[in-house]
């Protein structure tokens, strides 16, 4: 089940560190087989929060794993579990496993050995997965659209900046096929432009099919510090009085409602947080 991350804009909406959460929550909480990987040129910030490399670059610690790997083995022979799961880095006793974007510096290498293929790798590799979670490129490039259109959910990351809002559903909406998820990060409640009102502003953007994730300090320091699992474990059965339990209980409900528009099934009843309403 392939999920793609995607948003209108590029550094506006926190994407990275929602597809970050969410995958988290996705293979810790609700136990499914996790991917997570970007297909980003330039090296962005999915790697770092859940990796700390020390005085290691990026291009030494992902030498022999990572997407550029995957793409060498795909090349030379047919994917099996095996290859797929040297490619990739398994995270701290969770079922959520890292596929390292590539290292590559030159953008007409990287389009044509990695931009045709990706797209062919990621529909062989759904056998090995559950949920594969993809954090892609703003906007209409041709890797994105590809993506977007063999995505079984696309979650349309957003803000709270009404202009960018406009600016999906005036020029990107009728573009983007199949089930699609509309995702608030860095989430204010305190805005006038909170997700009720957004919801009832915008005909698209329905309960069901639309959730936030909170802005939270401690989080944000922790993606700094490589320590983004150990937050999330250490914070999924936190009370009320907490600092983070608003956070951590509007991201659950993101990821449920995530998993409830790919038909995911649960096997048992999730325990209720009573978290303010959003």
């Amino acid at each position: 089940m392939k999920i793609v991350f995607w948003s209108p804009v590029h550094g506006q909406t926190g994407l990275t560190s929602n597809i970050l959460v969410l995958s988290l929550l996705s293979s810790i909480v609700y136990k499914k087989n996790c991917l997570v990987t970007q297909t980003h040129f330039n090296y962005n910030n999915l790697e770092a929060p859940l990796i700390e490399r020390n005085s290691k670059s990026a291009s030494d610690y992902f030498l022999d794993v990572g997407i550029d790997a995957l793409v060498r083995n795909f090349k030379a022979e047919r994917l099996d579990r095996e290859l797929v799961e040297n490619c990739c880095i398994n995270l701290n006793n969770t079922r959520l496993s890292l596929l390292p974007g590539t290292t590559k510096t030159n953008r007409e290498s990287f389009d044509y050995s990695i931009g045709m293929v990706i797209p062919r790798i990621f529909v062989a590799m759904d056998q090995f997965y559950d949920y594969i979670f993809v954090d892609t490129n703003p906007g209409m490039k041709e890797l994105s659209i590809r993506l977007v259109q063999e995505a079984e959910l696309t979650v349309i990351n957003l803000s709270q900046n009404l202009e960018i809002i406009n600016l999906y559903f005036k020029h990107y909406d009728k573009m983007i096929p199949g089930k699609k998820f509309f995702l608030f990060g860095a989430y204010d409640l305190n805005s006038k432009y909170n997700i009720n009102n957004i919801r009832k502003k915008y005909a698209g953007i329905t309960k069901a099919n639309s959730g936030v994730i909170p802005y939270n300090t401690a989080f944000k320091d922790a993606i700094i510090d490589s320590r983004v699992i150990e937050f999330i474990k250490k914070n999924l059965n936190t009370n009320n009085l907490s600092d983070n339990h608003y956070f951590i209980s509007k991201s659950l409900s993101a990821a449920e409602k995530i998993l409830n528009l790919t038909d995911y099934k649960y096997p048992w009843e999730r325990r209720s947080l009573d978290a303010p309403r959003e």
